[in-house]
């Protein structure tokens, strides 16, 4: 147990930024930081220059810090900063949920060699404990499914489009003056971003390790208005969903668009807050929600990580020792698919084919199919094809 904290932060963008502040304010007295590595020198911030160190050595080979704060958004350099903190034995606290979701296994077995512990709360869904709670709360109470909304830019985007029908450009513009989107938002409007931390999620909730290879990520980059007006009539909203059931033929996980009713919960999760339903096999539902975005929520989930280090905290992945689960990808999943022009919908082959339609200019079908099939049939395709999942 760390009588004293003394950090290293890497990374000053809004987490790192919103961390210094939060650290700044509430003045712990048993928490140090000590020193602040950047990449760029010539990048305007909001404190002085001073306070800055430009080499990762300054932290890394430094005996006095025992904890290094991981919060740049470079999966790769990421990687290497926390590999090297690990095997200098230094508590690490990270949020690069892509640099978790490719080398999970690693760093995991880094951290239990080195009797050090390897933190992520934030990395998931912003200041929302989902992590803690799967570890903890539901460690001995098996988990049917959980479902996700994780990404903060997606959300406002689909909240918005419900509120009125607008370019879906314009919307994006908005998020990111108002920070909830990165300049380049693929990663999030495509699904990528959802897909690393269901990955995070499903071995604590599931025991079950994925790659991102597996797991099938649909974004939300080509819904139309037609799409919104379709959902409206059936009394549905729309909203990206990381969703994985777990039952008798093993477990089912994917990232798209869902069809959500209105009666159910999830739909009143709005702009950048996020939510994850848990249904359990004795404590049946739970929603957890929060904000999922923004600097001074994300940095309450890092200084919930860093303060839990005084009681030596370290994740136990209570299903991972319980459980062996299967990854299935064969389970038939109900799809909505939807172009202007119907020749984007004739590549998709279905099991079953339920329906054809129009809604305006818009062509659809509905018909089920494979999660593993949809993933494969998706995969290289070029047009503007929209594809959201029906309920179970």
């Amino acid at each position: 147990m760390p009588q004293q904290i003394t950090i290293g932060l890497f990374g000053f963008g809004s987490v790192g930024s919103g961390i210094y502040h939060v650290l700044k304010k509430k003045q712990i007295p048993r928490i140090h930081l000590k020193t602040i590595v950047v990449k760029s020198p010539n990048k305007p911030r909001s404190i002085d220059s001073k306070n800055f160190s430009y080499r990762a050595e300054d932290i890394l080979e430094d005996t006095e810090i025992n904890v290094v704060l991981e919060l740049i958004d470079d999966a790769q350099a990421a990687y290497t900063i926390v590999k090297k903190a690990l095997e200098s034995k230094k508590h690490v606290v990270t949020a690069n949920k892509k640099m978790l979701a490719n080398h999970f296994e690693e760093l995991v077995a880094l951290s239990k060699k080195h009797k050090v512990s390897l933190l992520y709360e934030a990395s998931v869904c912003g200041s929302i404990p989902i992590l803690r709670t799967l570890e903890t709360s539901f460690a001995y109470d098996n988990l049917k499914s959980l479902k996700a909304i994780s990404n903060g830019t997606s959300n406002y985007v689909l909240t918005r489009l419900f509120q009125k029908l607008q370019p879906f450009k314009d919307i994006i513009t908005d998020a990111q003056k108002h920070g909830f989107a990165e300049s380049d938002p693929t990663l999030d409007i495509d699904g990528w971003d959802s897909k690393f931390k269901l990955i995070i999620n499903n071995y604590h909730a599931f025991g079950v390790l994925n790659t991102p290879e597996e797991i099938l990520n649909l974004g939300i980059r080509h819904v139309k208005p037609e799409d919104i007006e379709f959902a409206k009539e059936k009394n549905f909203s729309i909203k990206l969903i990381g969703h994985s059931n777990l039952d008798e033929e093993g477990l089912t996980a994917y990232v798209a668009p869902q069809f959500i009713p209105k009666t159910e919960a999830l739909t009143s999760i709005d702009f950048e807050n996020n939510a994850v339903e848990i249904d359990a096999e004795f404590a049946h539902q739970h929603l957890l929600k929060g904000k999922g975005a923004g600097s001074i929520p994300t940095a309450s989930a890092v200084l919930s990580d860093l303060v839990s280090l005084f009681d030596d905290y370290c994740y136990g992945y209570s299903k991972a020792r319980q459980q062996s689960a299967e990854f299935n990808d064969e389970k038939l999943i109900k799809v909505y698919m939807s172009s202007y022009d119907r020749k984007d919908l004739k590549p998709i082959k279905f099991e079953t084919e339920i329906l054809c339609g129009t809604q305006k200019h818009l062509q659809y079908k509905i018909g089920k199919i494979s999660v593993k099939s949809l993933k494969q049939q998706t995969a290289d395709l070029s047009s503007e094809l929209f594809v959201a999942v029906f309920p179970d």
